[in-house]
């Protein structure tokens, strides 16, 4: 038992690291930011009078901002470092969410849209910090750094909704202030230098064919990476509309959004230690597999039982997602800040787009109707990841 209670805590040690413990930081307050949008779009489509298609246009633009601009800040941050990223990414997001409370309205709108490049800075580059911060446990740390992300979107819509029932429109404000702390230790504790000597020498000792993947990998993979992608982040901006439409309180309609955030969070940490220590494949079809039914259930089901479909259909959606990220930075060893601005990018493109769609199609057929069919992405994630080699889900 001491043995193995040593292993841990030595497969651990990214824990204790600076650099790490403020990207993660600053993922929190990123993603705290993030998901309290969703509270503050569902009160604004309601004061506006937006259907289910304009609020997908709206969540659709921020998404594409945050997600085609991913790409382009990694190959940056592979270059020049990931400080200024990790730090001025989360400092714009403050200045925007802080113009939207102010200006209200579609002023608002626009500032929310906008924030969307603050996200895209930001996840490339802590997602490679924190990747690059365990040897042993690469797929582990990146788990635990979007548990900090996720945590943040579980309490975001949470802290939104208190803050905006307790004390309006102004009271939002206390969350960019309190997310300034992250800012400040991300510019102090994470060194440029570092990062881009350890991206130019996994450049130079990777094997040549370990920078060439082939269709067979490359097909399967955009699939499952944007299926899966997309369950969540439908979820969590239409679950939120779908409550307020019914008349819940703000604090409710954060919780739903919070709740399946919280169990996300977990699903991610156990998805990287199976990854870790078994192989990849395993979490991403046990993620799948168990999301279906959760995911039908959760809207006819009274409460509590709702709160508690919420928390599992979040943890089983969330397995994949750390693994899926270190997946494709073992495809590209030496620019692993791309990689993860590419996969996370498509992830957040493919759910913009997603929303969309399922936004256009609940004014069909209705918002619950629709948010139930989202069961038919994971059967397609499942088939996806059968269809990977081997060779590319062993372990981390």
């Amino acid at each position: 038992m001491a043995e193995r209670t040593t292993a841990i805590s030595r497969d651990m040690t990214f824990l204790r690291n600076r650099a790490y413990v403020a990207a993660s930081g600053s993922h929190f307050f990123v993603d705290i930011i993030n998901s309290s949008r969703t509270v503050l779009v569902a009160l604004l489509a309601v004061s506006l009078g937006l259907t289910n298609a304009q609020v997908g246009i709206a969540l659709l633009l921020y998404n594409v901002g945050s997600a085609l601009s991913q790409p382009f800040f990694g190959l940056a941050a592979d270059r020049r470092g990931p400080r200024w990223f990790i730090s001025g990414g989360l400092a714009w997001m403050v200045i925007m969410y802080s113009l939207a409370v102010i200006l209200g309205g579609w002023g608002a709108l626009i500032a929310i849209t906008l924030a969307g490049f603050g996200s895209g800075a930001f996840h490339p580059s802590g997602t490679m910090v924190a990747s690059e911060s365990s040897a042993r446990s690469r797929t582990q740390a990146t788990g635990f750094f979007f548990a900090a992300g996720q945590t943040g979107l579980f309490l975001g819509p949470i802290l939104a909704g208190l803050l905006l029932e307790a004390l309006g429109q102004p009271g939002y404000l206390v969350l960019p202030v309190l997310a300034m702390s992250a800012v400040i230790a991300g510019w102090r504790w994470i060194s440029d230098k570092h990062f881009t000597t350890l991206m130019h020498d996994r450049a130079d000792t990777a094997p040549v064919e370990s920078r060439r993947p082939n269709l067979r990998t490359l097909v399967p993979l955009i699939v499952v990476i944007a299926t899966s992608s997309t369950i969540g982040i439908a979820i969590i901006n239409f679950a939120p509309k779908l409550f307020a439409d019914q008349g819940y309180s703000p604090v409710y309609v954060g919780a739903t959004a919070g709740l399946y955030m919280m169990g996300s969070a977990v699903g991610g940490i156990t998805g990287g230690t199976l990854a870790d220590r078994i192989n990849r494949r395993l979490p991403i079809l046990l993620g799948m597999a168990g999301c279906i039914l959760p995911i039908y259930l959760f809207i006819p089901a009274g409460d509590p039982w709702r709160f508690g479909l919420l928390v599992l259909t979040g943890f089983f959606a969330g397995m994949p997602h750390s693994v899926l990220v270190i997946l494709v930075q073992t495809l590209l060893p030496g620019r692993r800040a791309f990689a993860s601005g590419l996969t996370l990018g498509l992830m957040f493109f493919s759910g913009a787009i997603g929303t969309y769609i399922l936004g256009v199609l609940a004014d069909e057929i209705g918002l619950a109707t629709a948010l139930q069919a989202l069961i038919v992405l994971p059967l397609i994630t499942i088939v996806g990841t059968l269809l990977l080699p081997r060779a590319v889900l062993g372990r981390s």
